[in-house]
């Protein structure tokens, strides 16, 4: 025969419990998820290729204005003139 504390616990409403618990009833903290660090992780290296890929050409260029100024030409950069205006 059931006593009447626990015909309330069944009638009672279920409780929702976020974090499972132990046996000492502690809430026992979820790991974090390891998608959020790969995430992280990605856009790090995406980032540093991206800077690498930039820089790479920006150097490019400098050595190949130096190489054209060392060989002795005068043409090397050329100037942008505006339109004459009318």
């Amino acid at each position: 025969m059931l006593s009447l504390s626990r015909y309330l616990k069944l009638l009672a409403p279920p409780v929702l419990r976020f974090l499972p618990r132990n046996s000492e009833g502690r809430e026992i903290p979820r790991a974090p998820d390891p998608r959020r660090a790969a995430v992280i992780g990605l856009v790090i290296t995406l980032l540093l290729v991206l800077g690498g890929w930039l820089l790479t050409h920006v150097l490019d260029r400098a050595a190949k204005l130096q190489d054209c100024v060392m060989s002795g030409r005068t043409n090397c950069a050329p100037i942008d003139v505006p339109a004459p205006q009318r």
